[in-house]
């Protein structure tokens, strides 16, 4: 008994309508975070979006493949199963409802109704049903007479249809989570294990793809995607698992002739599509296609999405420009976006064994710049020993397409050229990621060469001002901090400093070289000569260490001056041993060295022995397909039909019902009549007071009455 009582309340559980509801609201809950969240992207996408721990807790509970969580999928289960009980239990009920015309009614029951009227007519009660039953099939009711020994009922229905809505909605439920389910990986993880296929990793593919990693083209569902960059031919499509990957063979080849992009003012891509060839090995058949967003390829059952674009493998031409040493020199890299090449072989300053990595090309940057000049970063704050100042990226680095552009201030989307993407990764694994623009850029008065660098994928780029020369190219601050590392240079810039500030003086040789002293030592420290750090940080990290705090926006204030003195000299002579005429002092060459001392003493935040410019590059885009085959699609637009018809059904079809209870009278017939619907809506008032109206008319004069709701 025990038993047979919890089947029963388990019947019932499943069978209920709040079961129902609370699974079709955690769908709808589901369905939603599925559509803010972007659904089976690169892991990465993620870290950059919710940081490594919120992604690492996510991740679990299946908030990235939401649709293919085993916890949705049993969710719609649960909900097919629950509603289908409800359309077992009440489907016989309600159609059993339609068909009565519930003629038996009492007289004592009609008198109940809230909406009801009684009156007289001339007619004989034998005469009178036909004539009321005439009267209510013109209004469009079905009716039946019942014939009883004190009188007649004549009961009336309209608009029984709407509880086929109710059937027709729930009957939607659960042909839409039938389609939903065998377009889910619920049939690809079948045929998986029906198969005993298995998912291998990125090396094994590029080893060869696999015959246990291979799906037929006769799998049933699947959702898979194909990078094809231009000119190439894939018959194959990728499917990502959460064990690795399986590679689906499809139906026909497919060849990317030319890929266009349009770009809007912003910099967002207004319109991508893809010219593609088609050829079906069956039947020899070859045609074209273009492929754009929301206007897919169909062939033999499979939908090709565009879905986005890549790089598919832009050759590039680097210069590798040494960040450290004396040397003044470039060497040349080439260089495939997706590959890397090995750094080791590389003498010289590179002392470390290092591999470049090339993640990313962009021909067209597109960014908001400010149009005003924004204030520049004064060389005396930066070295004064300014907590701003010396915070690592946040100041010195200058993010200028980020937080480095005020709210306030006005801004224009400009194209600012190419860009190169590479990782630089040391022996032991660890990499940073830097992102270079290959063209001056325009900021804050002057001309710049960004160079950006970020730890990890979760980090913004902060970017490194390098001034351009009088030629706008690099070779200007190249050849400047290549003479800051040179000891003679140093040496002899300090003389020349102190010489020509004091050495007009009367007994001026001890000063001159007392001065000269100090500029050297400063410069020495700016190179990070015996010290870990360099720079305007080991000037501050000087001045703290040695001077009483009271003093040293005194000693601050010596120091920086020695060394924009000594570094003016350093850049002359850096021209002389290029064989270049010494610079003007004026505003632009007095402001290219104050730049240039900034970016030197950002250079040990950079983080990397070497820099890579782009010099020419050889662009190959590539289209990013998705493709589908959708066997529930078809199934989930009846279920939408079926949807339709149920909402328009209940919303717009209003069930009345009508009684008209006949007797006998001194002249002629005495009726009572009674309306009643399932949902009191302005419409049914209406309607009910037009019968009562034309009631009204018939009756015998002074002789009707309509009830009052009781």
């Amino acid at each position: 008994m025990g038993k047979q009582s919890f089947w029963v309340s388990l019947m019932e559980l499943l069978g209920s309508m709040r079961f129902a509801i609370s699974l079709l609201t955690l769908i709808c809950i589901a369905s939603a975070i599925g559509t803010v969240v972007g659904q089976a992207d690169p892991w990465v996408n993620y870290v950059n979006q919710f940081g490594p721990f919120w992604a690492s807790f996510f991740e679990p509970m299946g908030l990235f493949r939401i649709y293919n969580a085993p916890w949705f999928i049993a969710v719609m289960a649960f909900l097919v199963v629950s509603t289908s009980l409800c359309v077992y239990r009440n489907t016989p009920k309600m159609i059993k409802e339609m068909r009565v015309y519930r003629e038996n009614i009492r007289e004592n029951s009609l008198r109940a109704f809230a909406h009801r009227w009684e009156g007289r007519f001339k007619e004989k009660p034998s005469e009178l049903p036909g004539i009321v039953t005439e009267w209510l099939e013109h209004k469009g009711f079905k009716v039946k007479q019942s014939v009883r020994d004190n009188g007649t009922m004549v009961a009336a229905k309209a608009g029984s249809a709407n509880r086929f809505g109710y059937i027709a909605a729930h009957l939607s439920i659960i042909v839409i989570c039938i389609g939903g389910l065998l377009d889910s990986g619920v049939p690809l993880q079948v045929a998986v294990w029906a198969t005993g296929k298995t998912p291998v990793t990125g090396a094994e593919i590029t080893a060869g793809i696999p015959e246990k990693a291979r799906l037929a083209e006769s799998n049933p569902s699947y959702r898979a995607n194909l990078l094809l960059p231009e000119g190439e031919t894939s018959r194959v499509a990728v499917l990502n698992t959460d064990d690795g990957l399986l590679v689906q063979d499809l139906p026909f080849e497919l060849t990317l002739k030319e890929f266009r992009i349009d770009f809007y003012s912003t910099g967002m891509p207004k319109l991508f599509a893809s010219d593609v060839e088609v050829f079906d090995p069956d039947t020899q058949e070859r045609f074209e296609a273009t492929i754009e967003v929301n206007k897919p390829l169909i062939y033999k059952g499979v939908t090709v999405y565009q879905s986005s674009f890549d790089d598919g493998g832009t050759k590039v031409q680097l210069k590798g420009i040494p960040l450290t040493g004396e040397r003044d020199y470039r060497f040349d890299l080439d260089g495939v976006v997706g590959g890397g090449r090995d750094l080791s072989q590389l003498q010289g300053d590179l002392s470390r064994d290092l591999k470049v990595e090339f993640t990313a090309f962009k021909s067209i940057n597109v960014e908001a710049l400010p149009v005003d000049n924004a204030d520049q970063v004064s060389v005396d704050d930066l070295a004064l020993g300014n907590a701003d100042a010396l915070s690592p990226f946040e100041t010195n680095l200058a993010s200028v397409l980020g937080p480095g552009v005020k709210e306030d201030a006005k801004t224009k989307f400009t194209n600012i050229g190419p860009s190169i993407t590479y990782k630089l990764r040391d022996q032991a694994g660890q990499a940073r990621e830097f992102h270079n623009y290959m063209l001056p850029i325009n900021l804050d008065g002057g001309r710049y060469y960004l160079a950006g660098v970020r730890e990890t994928p979760a980090d913004g780029f902060k970017y490194l001002r390098i001034p351009v020369d009088d030629n706008g190219q690099l070779e200007g601050f190249m050849r400047f901090r290549a003479a800051l590392q040179n000891d003679e240079i140093r040496r002899t810039a300090a003389q020349r400093f102190a010489q020509q500030a004091f050495g007009d003086r009367p007994d001026s040789a001890q000063l001159v070289a007392s001065v000269a002293d100090s500029a050297q030592r400063a410069l020495e420290r700016f190179a990070g000569l015996n010290n870990s750090l360099s720079g305007l940080p080991a000037i501050a990290q000087f001045i703290e260490s040695t001077v009483p705090e009271g003093e040293r926006e005194k000693a601050s204030d010596v120091i920086i001056r020695l060394l924009q003195g000594a570094m003016w000299e350093v850049y002359q002579l850096s021209r002389t041993t290029a064989n270049l005429p010494p610079a003007v002092p004026d505003e632009v060459h007095g402001r290219f060295v104050q730049d240039a001392q900034i970016a030197l003493s950002d250079l040990s935040l950079y983080g990397a022995p070497v820099m890579f410019q782009l010099d020419q590059f050889d662009e190959v885009k590539a289209s990013v397909f998705q493709l589908a085959k959708a066997p529930g699609q078809w199934i989930v637009y009846l279920g939408c039909l079926f949807l339709c018809i149920g909402v328009f059904s209940m919303f717009y079809i209003r069930e009345r019902r009508a009684f008209f209870w006949v007797t006998q009278d001194e002249e002629g017939s005495k009726v009572m009549m009674g309306m009643s619907t399932t949902r009191k809506t302005m419409d049914f008032e209406k309607e009910y007071e037009q019968f009562v109206n034309e009631l009204n008319s018939r009756a015998a004069p002074k002789a009707a009455s309509a009830g009052d709701a009781v």
